[in-house]
């Protein structure tokens, strides 16, 4: 029997991150605690790296449903039932989310990317380069600057500019961002 390999829970981290703390905010909004939702994330991730599941086919659909358990979880803990008082809810169907709008959601969020894809070519060769490289990869914005020959404050600043730009770009499309 072969051992399978612990997760690499950063990187599963993120990428499912934002998906992870939509479904959590989406749970939570019916409360009024959606503010909260970071934290239900930091809750699932935790439980997962504490108890990883095994045999997992699709790990954003693990993520997404230990997320909404964990959120659920803290809408029936005894400190939220406390600050309800009498104005209680049932909030196990707080924020139904049904596979249309999950659907439509994720081909909205195609739709902006392919979109923006082509709005990069727009910018100039070091905006989209600190575009790509600092924004969507998500790389440090030291090892950025030091590839630009700039200071990282900079790498800031032209990432501000790029997304600025391809915002506007966006928008002329007729998309929102």
């Amino acid at each position: 029997m072969t051992e399978v390999p612990p997760p690499d829970w950063a990187a599963l981290y993120r990428k499912h991150r934002d998906a992870m703390f939509r479904v959590a905010a989406r749970t939570l909004r019916g409360a009024g605690r959606a503010s909260e939702a970071e934290d239900v994330v930091m809750m699932a991730m935790e439980s997962l790296m504490k108890y990883p599941p095994r045999d997992v086919a699709n790990w954003e659909a693990m993520m997404v449903k230990a997320t909404r358990l964990r959120a659920l979880d803290l809408l029936k803990s005894a400190a939220v039932k406390h600050a309800a008082g009498a104005a209680l809810v049932d909030h196990d169907c707080a924020a139904p989310a049904t596979i249309e709008d999950d659907v439509i959601e994720a081909i909205d969020r195609q739709r902006a990317a392919a979109i923006a894809w082509d709005k990069l070519s727009f910018l100039e060769e070091r905006y989209r380069h600190v575009a790509w490289e600092y924004v969507a990869k998500g790389r440090a914005r030291d090892e950025v600057a030091a590839e630009l020959g700039v200071s990282s404050a900079r790498v800031s600043q032209m990432a501000t500019k790029a997304l600025k730009d391809l915002k506007e770009a966006i928008e002329k499309e007729g998309v929102t961002p």
